[in-house]
């Protein structure tokens, strides 16, 4: 199957049970799903489900201000980034950033004293929310200055629904 979409959940539903009731069929195949796709919890057993995960989507942050004040964060975030960058070294250095939920956000050069230090490779990976903060310091790749920031910066970067991009380019 190429593509399947509906308007609301229980469209969706519906769309996949007549699929799964088709007689005579033994295998439904489906790629380019969303790592969070609703089908995953429509099958009686996932595990029988033979599940691939692959990136498709990947985000480089050409200009790191413009960038993180465009997007709206989960939850009020009021940080210092400390972003190193050897390709656009214009990305380079201490940035503050604010924001909340309504989506108003600034993010300013500063002088302050970095709260968490990461590459702008670790900052795309974050950006649209599918890869946490929380996991990205686990492997060693974000730093923590002050206490706590860590977790404040991933719930605020988090989001609902993970980030999918439907159409290959």
């Amino acid at each position: 199957m190429r593509d399947l979409a509906a308007l609301d959940p229980a469209s969706y539903a519906a769309l996949w049970r007549f699929l799964f009731g088709i007689d005579l069929t033994s295998v439904v195949e489906c790629g380019n799903r969303p790592a969070d796709d609703a089908v995953l919890r429509l099958v009686s057993d996932v595990r029988r489900c033979e599940v691939r995960v692959r990136d498709g989507l990947y985000v480089r942050l050409v200009d790191v201000g413009a960038a993180l004040e465009a997007r709206r964060y989960r939850a009020p975030v009021d940080l210092v980034l400390e972003v190193e960058d050897d390709f656009c070294p214009w990305n380079a250095g201490r940035w503050r950033l604010t924001g909340d939920a309504e989506g108003e956000a600034s993010c300013r050069r500063t002088e302050d004293r970095a709260d968490l230090s990461l590459s702008v490779r670790e900052l795309g990976a974050a950006y649209l929310g599918g890869v946490s903060l929380t996991a990205l310091a686990a492997a060693g790749l974000v730093r923590e200055h002050r206490p706590g920031t860590v977790a404040e910066a991933a719930t605020a970067f988090s989001w609902d629904v993970a980030p999918w991009c439907p159409h290959g380019f």
